[in-house]
């Protein structure tokens, strides 16, 4: 018999509320229900384990080889979360990098397993980084949903990942700000232990098998950071994950909550095992912890060697704890379980292919999907967030009304030619180069791809084509916005072809300098550095434009830059598309018709056609057309240097 939803007394009425309410809980928990049958494979948990595991780099300077880890072996089981503590320096991230495959495999030694055999760890892990890496002006749960859009695949319904949503909001105590934005320089948002939370939040929910997390406490206070390791080790072991973390000064609270322990000096395992032994071990050594001290806070002191005076002794205290624990029991034992592992896999159903087949190797969304939702999500952000695009807006409409007013009907006199051209040259030019406004914006969704690629969640490709089609409608707006006001006060050409070329030519260019900014943020992801690289690329294009210096007259050195300057095409395109068609007249003297363009002619007629301007400054070459070509070419060179650039570049952590 199936268990009623509600349970009430006889002769009483239920409450509207008590029944969605009802109905709500019985959604979450069929929906939860759903989504841990569907995730369960053949391996329910997963233990890891490694042995003698060492990571070796060699001195660019000296040409030495040198151990980063050395020789360190330990388990962790599913339920159990390791803390790995040690010293600035000790190798607590190389180590974490080294047991989630983020190392190169050439320079590791030593075996890891996954339920006693090896595997593909990435596959069954995910890796938290120290970074809080999250859209500013999303919600938490506007992240974390995203999140779920992502990696969870096509078989779940709408309402089966929003429940899975609300399910870990709830777990990592966020369901008070669940609908507050994260919080930019703009705007107010959640604390700093909600932060975290959230963002390991968002990178835990699909319950992974073996969770890795870099300093998840770091930046946070007492309670804060008590609260978020208490989620953790509350989820691990209610999913019975493994879980490994890096954790730098934890309070003697947050200490209490870990399972076991390994203590790290320069590379070196100075103790691995429940962290309840490590006082007995070092109290065996002859270096007892005080009474109400908090161990973590005196292990720490205790093989910290950067503030011994005698280097000497340093090393070797850090060469006798372990050389201690090699001969310890703990060190017998562990050796013991790993092999007890070894030998069990090999006799029961489970090995590697368990963990490589029923775990998918590819995306959980295909590349449309992946597209479809990043563009959702970044539609969301440069819509709020003002440092994408509105900022630029603001500026270029406050522009476009000083260069009205200054270049107010500027004229068709041939004294008025070069401030026409002027006014061309500068709505090309200051409108790309401030196109670096948009730097702040693509590197906060930068660290975010960064975090959600290294996870799995989706490739490049899908990344790069959302973030060009993305852009295309808000420079479209920025476009509009400057061309409105711009175009009519200045007194450009009418007409509506005149009028659609010369947007045509604007947005094109401020979609080469968008695409610039985001290959030169993606090959050097440094604000300074960006910021610094694309106004010096931007300066250049100025001046082997064509403006100051005419082609003809640019030297041979400079000339291949001339003809891959796109703000070359859109300033002669806009050039071409104003002056076709227009009549100029010459100034009036006592001796007749002083004409600067149109030779004899001109001075009969006492004026001249803009096609004369165009053939005497080497512009009547151009090809609207061509031109155009042109433009669509550099945004396409740049944007598939933008996906190598993310393609090629290894993440850091």
């Amino acid at each position: 018999m199936t268990k009623p939803i509600i349970t009430k007394k006889p002769g009483r009425t239920l409450s509207r509320q008590e029944v969605e309410s009802a109905l709500k809980d019985f959604t979450l928990k069929v929906a939860n229900e759903t989504y841990e049958k569907s995730t369960s494979s053949s391996t329910d948990s997963i233990s890891l384990s490694w042995k003698d595991v060492s990571y070796t780099i060699t001195d660019p300077k000296s040409k030495k080889k040198k151990h980063i880890v050395k020789n360190v072996s330990g388990i962790v089981e599913p339920g159990e979360v390791l803390a790995i503590m040690g010293p600035s320096g000790a190798g607590k991230s190389s180590f974490l990098d080294l047991l989630a495959g983020r190392k190169d495999p050439k320079s590791v030694t030593g075996e890891i397993y996954l339920n006693g055999k090896p595997g593909e760890i990435k596959y069954v892990s995910t890796y938290v980084m120290q970074d809080d890496a999250l859209m500013g002006v999303l919600t938490v749960r506007e992240n974390i949903q995203f999140a779920a859009d992502l990696c969870f695949p096509a078989e779940f319904s709408d309402e089966d990942r929003k429940a899975r949503v609300q399910t870990i909001i709830e777990e990592f105590g966020l369901d008070r700000v669940a609908d507050n934005k994260i919080g930019t320089v703009f705007v107010r948002g959640i604390s700093g232990g909600e932060k975290r939370r959230c963002a390991i939040a968002s990178q835990v929910l699909t319950l992974p098998k073996i969770i890795f997390l870099d300093e998840p406490t770091t930046g946070l206070d007492s309670a804060a950071a008590y609260n978020v390791m208490n989620a953790i080790v509350d989820m691990a072991r209610r999913h019975k994950l493994a879980v490994i973390a890096s954790i730098h000064q934890p309070s003697t609270e947050t200490y209490a909550l870990f399972d076991k322990l390994l203590l790290l000096g320069r590379g070196k395992t100075l103790y691995f095992g429940k962290r309840e032994n490590a006082i007995s071990h070092f109290e065996e050594l002859g270096f007892a912890c005080p009474p109400y001290a908090n161990p973590g806070d005196y292990f720490l002191r205790l093989v910290n060697s950067d503030f011994m005076k005698d280097i000497s002794e340093a090393e070797q205290l850090i060469t006798s704890f372990n050389v201690s624990f090699l001969k310890s029991s703990y060190k017998l034992e562990i050796d013991a379980q790993i092999d007890d592992l070894i030998s069990k896999s090999d006799n029961e159903n489970f090995d590697n292919e368990s963990i490589t087949e029923d775990t998918p190797r590819g995306y959980p969304r295909n590349f449309f999907a992946q597209t479809m939702i990043i563009m959702k999500r970044s539609l969301k952000n440069s819509t709020r967030n003002i440092l994408m695009y509105w900022i630029r807006v603001a500026m270029y409409v406050s522009l476009a009304i000083l260069m009205g007013s200054t270049w107010w009907q500027v004229g068709y006199g041939q004294q008025h030619i070069g401030d026409r051209l002027s006014s061309h040259f500068f709505s090309v030019a200051f409108l790309c180069f401030m196109s670096v406004a948009g730097i702040p914006g693509f590197l906060e969704e930068r660290l975010v791809f960064q975090r959600e690629r290294s996870n799995r969640f989706y490739s490049v490709g899908p990344y790069v084509l959302a973030n060009t089609l993305i852009s295309i409608p808000f420079l479209m707006i920025v476009t509009l916005s400057f061309s409105v006001f711009a175009y009519p006060m200045i007194g450009l050409h009418g007409g509506m072809e005149k009028i659609t070329n010369f947007l045509v030519f604007l947005f094109l260019s401020l979609l080469v300098a968008e695409s610039m900014v985001v290959f030169i943020s993606a090959v050097i992801p440094i604000f300074v550095a960006a910021l610094a690289i694309v106004a010096f690329a931007n300066g250049f294009f100025m001046v082997v434009e064509g403006y100051f210096v005419t082609k003809k007259n640019i030297p041979k050195a400079w000339k291949w830059a001339h003809y891959v300057d796109y703000q070359k095409y859109a300033f002669e395109g806009i050039v071409k598309n104003d002056l076709s068609g227009l009549t100029f007249l010459c100034e009036k003297t006592d001796q007749g018709c002083f004409c600067l363009h149109g030779g004899e002619t001109a001075i009969k007629n006492c004026n001249f056609s803009g096609q004369n301007i165009l053939d005497d400054l080497g512009y009547g070459e151009v090809v609207i057309y061509k031109w155009v070509f042109a433009l669509v070419g550099l945004v396409l060179a740049f944007r598939v240097g933008f996906y190598l650039a993310l393609l090629l570049r290894k993440n850091r952590h």
